[in-house]
């Protein structure tokens, strides 16, 4: 993820929805909760870095989310509208 801004933006959304370690490698969310309730904190993660991308741009990224053991990982995936660019 070249975009320190937007990085930090994540990053600091992840720490105010209770994440206790994360990281941004390859473009990737990694965060842990030390929590009972970790996959509702994750949720509510996903939840909030989905409308914060929103706001930003509407239909412009996807966030996914997937369980890795204790770890959530959290990948933004851009959404191509082919039709935009010509291709019928």
């Amino acid at each position: 993820m070249k975009n320190t801004k937007l990085k930090k933006d994540i990053m600091k959304i992840a720490e105010a929805e209770s994440a206790t370690e994360f990281t941004i490698v390859c473009g990737t969310l990694f965060v842990k909760f030390n929590s009972s309730i970790d996959e509702k904190l994750a949720n509510n993660l996903k939840t909030t870095l989905q409308t914060f991308f929103d706001k930003r741009k509407k239909n412009d990224c996807y966030v996914k989310m997937s369980e890795l053991g204790n770890e959530f990982a959290y990948d933004f995936t851009p959404i191509v509208d082919f039709r935009m660019e010509g291709i019928i």
